[in-house]
């Protein structure tokens, strides 16, 4: 398994429901046309790595899973996402960016707990296959991160 570029942000909590039954993580757009991984997902502790222990006290909330495409083998223009029209039956294109939930509730409620304004979020992409067509560099790619609480 090899390490890739690890992403790491704050998130914005100030506007956050406190009391929720629920917390998720939430990735929107994420590109599956490369290599599969394994995303780990860590909360306050920006030096994760992927040998950093998947406990609740380093932070760990969660992961997610992508069983990448391996790169594209057709011709020019053959893994283009186009657009389909609103009411089109027929199947999104295989390389529709994907979206991911993580339930990461404890995770999420011991980070809450240091009361601060942002929460670091991390994310380490572990590569679990590769092939000569795919990069190793910027695997995980999104649109958009959020945290979602349902009572």
């Amino acid at each position: 398994m090899i390490a890739s570029n690890i992403f790491s942000t704050a998130l914005d909590i100030t506007s956050l429901e406190r009391d929720f039954a629920r917390a998720d993580l939430e990735f929107n757009e994420l590109d599956h046309s490369e290599t599969s991984f394994e995303a780990r997902i860590f909360l306050n502790n920006p030096n994760a790595s992927d040998t950093t222990p998947k406990t609740l006290d380093n932070g760990y909330a969660g992961s997610f899973h992508i069983f990448g495409h391996g790169g594209c083998y057709g011709d020019e223009g053959h893994c283009t996402v186009a657009p389909r029209r609103r009411h089109d039956p027929r199947p999104a294109h295989p390389l529709t960016p994907a979206k991911k939930a993580v339930i990461a509730t404890e995770a999420i409620r011991r980070a809450l707990q240091a009361d601060h304004q942002s929460v670091v979020l991390t994310v380490v992409p572990v590569i679990t296959s590769l092939n000569e067509r795919c990069s190793t560099e910027n695997v995980l790619q999104f649109s958009e991160i959020k945290i979602v609480t349902y009572r």
